[in-house]
C-alpha cells in the first residue's frame, strides 16, 4: 500500500470503532470500566522488569498492544493475531502515532507457532480471544508454553461458563501457580482476571487463589 492508501485504511479503521454498530459499546460506561479494570489488574500484579519481553495473543483493535508497548523497559513486545487486517491496522497505527517502542507483529494462527517457546516473561490474553478460538484448554496451554519458567500469563475473560474451580483444576493438572484472581461483577458484567505463573517442572502448585 502507498501512503495515501495507508491513511485511508487508518481513517476507516478508526471510524469503525465509533460507527453505528460499534460506537454505543466502545463509548459506554461498561466498556470504559472494563478497559480501566484490565489495566488496573495488570498494573497491580505484573511489575515489568527492565529487559522483560512481553507477548499479547489476539490484537483485535490494538488498544491493549499499544498500551503494553509503553510498559516496555528495554524489552520487546510481540503481538500475534490470526487476522491479517488486525496486524496491518496495528502496524499502521504504530507508524501513524510515531510509537518509538519495539513491537514485533506476527500474522499467524497462534497454535501453529513453535518458534516462540519459552521466550517471554509475560504473556497476555484478554477479552474474547480464547472463546473465539474455540480451543479452550489448548490455547491456554499454548500461551503458557511461550513463558519462560517463572514467567506469568495474564488471562482475562468475560465468558460466564468459565469458573474459578475449572481454573484451579487446570492449574493443578499443568503445574501452574494461580498467583492472583479477581471476580468483578460491576455494571452487570461478569469479568474474571488471573495471574498464572509457570513453575519449574519438578514443583507442584498447591497455592490456589491466595
Amino acid at each position: 500500500m502507498g501512503k495515501i492508501d495507508d491513511k485511508d485504511f487508518l481513517l476507516n479503521a478508526y471510524g469503525r470503532c465509533y460507527n453505528e454498530e460499534a460506537g454505543p459499546w466502545n463509548l459506554s460506561l461498561q466498556n470504559k470500566y472494563l478497559e480501566y479494570m484490565i489495566t488496573k489488574f495488570f498494573e497491580n500484579y505484573f511489575p515489568i522488569q527492565p529487559g522483560a519481553n512481553l507477548c499479547n495473543i489476539g490484537i483485535g483493535a490494538g488498544y491493549w498492544d499499544r498500551y503494553l508497548s509503553y510498559r516496555l523497559d528495554g524489552g520487546i513486545l510481540t503481538s500475534i493475531d490470526i487476522m491479517e487486517e488486525c496486524c496491518h491496522q496495528l502496524r499502521e497505527c504504530l507508524v501513524n502515532e510515531r510509537n518509538p517502542n519495539p513491537v514485533r507483529i506476527i500474522h499467524s494462527d497462534v497454535m501453529q507457532l513453535d518458534i516462540l517457546s519459552e521466550q517471554f516473561d509475560v504473556v497476555t490474553m484478554v477479552g474474547s480471544t480464547r472463546r473465539e478460538s474455540g480451543l479452550h484448554e489448548n490455547i491456554l496451554m499454548k500461551a503458557i508454553s511461550f513463558l519462560k519458567p517463572g514467567g506469568s500469563l495474564y488471562y482475562q475473560t468475560l465468558d460466564a461458563e468459565e469458573s474459578k474451580d475449572w481454573m484451579a483444576t487446570f492449574c493443578e493438572k499443568y503445574n501452574i501457580n494461580p498467583e492472583a484472581y479477581l471476580l468483578d461483577t460491576a455494571h452487570d458484567i461478569r469479568a474474571q482476571y488471573w495471574k498464572l505463573t509457570k513453575l519449574p517442572h519438578h514443583r507442584r502448585s498447591r497455592e490456589i487463589y491466595r
